[in-house]
C-alpha cells in the first residue's frame, strides 16, 4: 500500500512539473538565452577595447616618434588626425601636444580650442581633463574677465580636486586684474590654508597677498578685554579702527628717491 501511495505522489508530482514546464518552459529557455548573449557580449566588448586600447597606443607612439623630424604646422595635423580618431584619453593626450605645436607655430587661438576640446570632453579622465583646464586657463588670463575665467575653472575649485590650488591661483590672478581684490584675496587665502598646496604655488599666494595688502581692509582683532571696555561708557579709549580699501596704486619708490 506504501509503494501504491508514493507510486501515485510521484505521478502527481511530474503532471504538475510538465504543467509548469509547458506554462513557462519557454521563458526559461529565454533567461537562459539571454544570459548567455548577455555574457557573451559583454566578454567581446571586454576584448575589443583592449584591442582598440592595444591599437591606440601604437598609433601614439608611431606619431609621437614621428613629431621629432615634423615641423610645429606639421606636428598639430598629425596629433589632430590621431585624436578624431582614437580613444577618449588617447585623444586628449593628442590635444594636448597639438597645443603645444599651435603655441610653437604661433597660434594662440588653435592651442586655446585644441586644449578646450580635452578640458570640456567628459569621457576624458578627471586627471587629463584638469591638465587641459588649467593650460587654458594660463593662455586666457591675460585677456579673460574674472567671469569667464571662473566659468572655465569653478568645477576645478573643489576641496577634493588635485587641480583646485592651480585653479584658484588663476582665480585669483584674474580677479585681481579685474579689481575685484575681495575675491582675489579670498582665493590666495584659500591656497595658503591648505596644507596639500604645494610651496612654489603657497609662496606666490604670499606674494600677492602683499600686493593686494593696500586694497584690503586688514581683519580687526578685537580682545575680549577690549570688548568690554567698549561696553563701559565710563572708558573713553578709542579704539582704533582699520583702514578703508582704496583702490589707489600704493606709491613706488624708485631708486632716484632721496631720503628727506
Amino acid at each position: 500500500m506504501t509503494d501504491l501511495f508514493s507510486e501515485i505522489e510521484q505521478d502527481l508530482r511530474r503532471e504538475q512539473a510538465n504543467k509548469l514546464w509547458e506554462k513557462y518552459g519557454i521563458y526559461l529557455i529565454g533567461l537562459a538565452v539571454g544570459i548567455v548573449l548577455v555574457a557573451s557580449a559583454f566578454v567581446g566588448w571586454r576584448a575589443w577595447n583592449i584591442s582598440r586600447a592595444h591599437d591606440a597606443s601604437a598609433r601614439y607612439d608611431q606619431v609621437l616618434a614621428a613629431a621629432a623630424d615634423q615641423k610645429p604646422e606639421e606636428v598639430a595635423a598629425a596629433f589632430g588626425a590621431f585624436a578624431a580618431d582614437t580613444t577618449p584619453a588617447y585623444a586628449a593626450l593628442a590635444y594636448l601636444h597639438q597645443a603645444d605645436a599651435l603655441l610653437k607655430a604661433g597660434d594662440r587661438v588653435g592651442a586655446i580650442a585644441a586644449l578646450d576640446k580635452a578640458g570640456n570632453d567628459k569621457s576624458v579622465p578627471a586627471m587629463l581633463r584638469g591638465i587641459a583646464q588649467i593650460k587654458a586657463g594660463l593662455l586666457v588670463v591675460d585677456t579673460a574677465t574674472y567671469e569667464e575665467m571662473n566659468a572655465r575653472l569653478a568645477s576645478l575649485n573643489e576641496a577634493d580636486n588635485p587641480w583646485r590650488n592651480s585653479a584658484r591661483e588663476l582665480l585669483g590672478l584674474a580677479a585681481y586684474k579685474s579689481k575685484n581684490y575681495a575675491e582675489a584675496q579670498t582665493n590666495f587665502a584659500a591656497i595658503i590654508a591648505d596644507p596639500e598646496a604645494a610651496a612654489g604655488l603657497r609662496d606666490r599666494a604670499h606674494v600677492m597677498q602683499a600686493l593686494l595688502a593696500p586694497y584690503v581692509a586688514a581683519p580687526v582683532v578685537v580682545s575680549p578685554a577690549e570688548a568690554n571696555s567698549e561696553a563701559d561708557p565710563k572708558t573713553n579709549d578709542v579704539k582704533a579702527e582699520a583702514p578703508a580699501p582704496t583702490n589707489e596704486a600704493p606709491a613706488q619708490v624708485t631708486p632716484d628717491t632721496k631720503a628727506e
